[in-house]
């Protein structure tokens, strides 16, 4: 019914409203908390709570479907959602350290983008979420395709990528501190993107298993490094406003994804999608690479009147 369809939209709407308020200001917590030489660590534990829970939803709703029905999944995520809300509101404090050096309260977006290792890291973020959205989309049809899955399976399948990525996040984060954060993401990246050109060649679930488990070994190298990245040269524009131009980054790729890909899927097969989406990938990840090596191309006085932002490794 129409009543029930409105009801749906709104709760979701409300739903990505939250997030939208949370996730920026979390990440610019982190990112003000993080010391000098250590963002990679700082990122990989942020990141780790980030993907973990984002990987065992999937996972953890196949199975409370498969035994208590799809109700219960909104029961379960509401009680989660309660543990979360009573955590914060007794363990996080309501002051923190002083801001990092030569942070901004806020810039236009014009004057974070002409920083080129910002517009590196927003580029790759939006390969990551066109990545997201083919695995989480397309992946499911092409596995149901190849034979008859149980939810519990395809909901191993989805996760399977951002589980092995949350296990690398903390490693990952501490060698992003100790060299070049540009050549980790890159190498990530074009990762990925050969594993994404793999998937139309697959005939078994271990084979698609397989393949998205080497995505998730491919972002889990270059996730911390691109939030790192970020942090380094937050510091003229503001943290808040560099987190949030990431996330917008994000929802940009998640919302074009199933038009590019479904497209490519309905004019070719669920191969071509894939296809497409890996050399896609792949080609922002080198594109990027030289963006966040460079210094921004203005001067922070032109935004704030401080120094110049420092430079990504």
């Amino acid at each position: 019914p129409a009543s029930q369809l409105v009801t749906f939209v709104l709760v979701m709407v409300i739903h990505g409203t939250a997030t939208a308020v949370v996730h920026p200001v979390a990440m610019a917590y982190v990112g003000e908390l993080a010391p000098k030489g250590q963002e990679g660590r700082y990122s990989g534990y942020i990141n780790s709570a980030l993907l973990g829970g984002i990987a065992g939803g999937p996972l953890l709703g196949g199975v409370i479907k498969d035994h208590l029905g799809m109700q219960a999944n909104f029961w379960a995520m509401a009680g989660l959602s309660s543990i979360a809300l009573v955590l914060l509101w007794v363990m996080l404090p309501t002051t923190h350290s002083e801001p990092r050096k030569g942070s901004a309260p806020t810039a236009a977006i014009w004057q974070v983008l002409a920083c080129l290792p910002i517009a590196g890291v927003a580029g790759f973020r939006l390969s990551y979420a066109l990545a997201n959205a083919l695995t989480w989309v397309f992946l499911p049809l092409l596995a149901t395709h190849l034979l008859p899955l149980s939810t519990t399976a395809v909901g191993l399948l989805i996760s399977a990528n951002l589980l092995v990525s949350t296990l690398l996040q903390s490693p990952f984060g501490r060698l992003a501190d100790r060299m070049p954060k540009a050549n980790l993401v890159a190498i990530g990246g074009l990762g990925a993107g050969f594993a994404l050109m793999g998937f139309p060649f697959a005939t078994t679930f271990w084979h698609l298993l397989l393949l998205n488990v080497l995505v998730g070994v491919s972002y889990g190298i270059a996730f911390p490094a691109h939030v790192a990245v970020a942090i380094e040269n937050a510091g003229a524009y503001g943290m808040g406003t560099v987190m949030s131009m990431l996330l917008t980054a994000h929802g940009l790729g998640m919302m074009m994804g199933p038009i590019i890909f479904g497209s490519l899927a309905s004019h070719g097969s669920l191969g071509a999608a894939f296809s497409g989406g890996g050399i896609l990938c792949a080609l922002l990840a080198l594109g990027c690479y030289p963006l966040m090596k460079k210094a921004g191309l203005l001067p922070v006085s032109t935004v704030v009147g401080k120094e110049e932002p420092a430079v990504a490794d």
